[in-house]
């Protein structure tokens, strides 16, 4: 086996996705997908845990199969903790209300006016 293979292997059974030694084709046929997928995923395994724990941090819906990347992240968290507050203190928080929110908070801290909520 080449040193670069042995590389590989190592790096793969140490990692948390991988169990066990498995390879991305043992893996693939067991969850049934394709093996592409188990590459996403390994090469994105510190990102899914940042969500993850982010998830369970402000108690948010842990079974989402999908997250999108954030552009700006200081506006992102910005919005989010205010919802999170909003929603501690028993308040309604509707669609409307979010995009208005959201909308204020990024005139406040960009420049940028190419912005939807």
């Amino acid at each position: 086996m080449s040193q670069l293979n042995e590389k590989i292997n190592r790096n793969y059974r140490s990692s948390n996705i991988l169990k066990n030694g498995m390879i991305n084709k043992d893996l693939s046929e067991k969850y049934k997908v394709h093996h592409s997928a188990i590459s996403k995923i390994i090469h994105n395994k510190d990102k899914i845990l940042q969500h993850k724990e982010t998830m369970e941090k402000y108690g948010t819906n842990k079974n989402v199969l999908r997250y999108s990347s954030v552009h700006d992240s200081l506006f992102e968290k910005c919005t989010f903790l205010w919802f999170c507050q909003k929603r501690a203190l028993g308040e309604p928080v509707t669609g409307p209300i979010l995009q208005v929110k959201a909308k204020q908070f990024h005139a406040s801290l960009t420049v940028d006016s190419n912005f939807s909520a």
